[in-house]
């Protein structure tokens, strides 16, 4: 019997090949999401893209680095076309019930996270461009913000492949305080501002970063929320069924 943290991944069950190098997640944010990759193999690329993107913002919000911003809007639109790719797999695949409420909103809440960090990247290339400085303590905060959000999306990432209950908890908990931390951070901020520390102009972008990393918390809450909700009788009863056997001649 399998222990109750245990929760039946369905990419497994949709993906019963996947390749090998794609679960050592070497460099996998390098790879594209093509018509010959599996759901499994598919959301995997596409949540490493969004690891890079991440660690790549944390590094160029404080270096003004363009080459890296540039890098960033590749990716994010690598996540535009991956994100395409894998609905309309979802969508043929003939899947219904639990199972597709549960799993078809994955590829786009991934490319609106993806979107979320689109928008820092903006933000970043906007104090480049105009030499906006950010107090210490905004830098501080962004720095810790983007600590627990990389965190979060290697947890979903480990999720994608062996997701316990423990894990998804985990992963919720922490946007609920990435929320917290935020909201306590916007209000630090005007303070700031008030007293004089923090220049004007970065008021409207420090507000747009905060607003970007909540959102893209949320949707990877949301995802973990799916997979918890997916109960081990109904994955049984579709991977047994006509729908998961013609999913798996594709």
């Amino acid at each position: 019997m399998k222990p109750e943290s245990f929760i039946v991944n369905p990419f497994g069950v949709l993906s019963p090949k996947v390749d090998e190098e794609v679960l050592r997640l070497k460099d996998l944010h390098r790879r594209r999401v093509s018509e010959s990759s599996t759901l499994q193999e598919g959301v995997l690329i596409m949540i490493s893209k969004l690891i890079e993107m991440a660690r790549l913002l944390s590094e160029c919000i404080f270096t003004d680095d363009m080459a890296q911003m540039d890098a960033c809007a590749t990716l994010g639109m690598e996540l535009d076309t991956a994100e395409r790719t894998l609905t309309r797999y979802l969508v043929s695949s003939g899947l219904s019930g639990d199972m597709w409420k549960g799993i078809i909103r994955f590829p786009y809440r991934l490319e609106r996270i993806g979107d979320m960090l689109e928008n820092i990247m903006l933000c970043c290339r906007h104090k480049a461009e105009g030499g906006i400085p950010l107090s210490e303590g905004s830098r501080k905060e962004v720095k810790q913000l983007f600590a627990i959000l990389l965190e979060m999306m290697e947890g979903v990432r480990e999720g994608f492949k062996n997701p316990t209950r423990e894990l998804l908890e985990a992963i919720t908990a922490q946007g609920g305080k990435l929320r917290q931390m935020a909201s306590a951070y916007r209000s630090a901020h005007w303070d700031r501002l008030e007293d004089g520390i923090c220049a004007p102009e970065a008021g409207s972008m420090y507000g747009d970063i905060l607003d970007s990393a909540t959102m893209a918390s949320e949707y990877l809450e949301k995802m973990c929320l799916s997979l918890l909700a997916l109960d081990e009788r109904n994955l049984q009863s579709i991977a047994g069924g006509p729908e998961a056997r013609e999913i798996q001649r594709q």
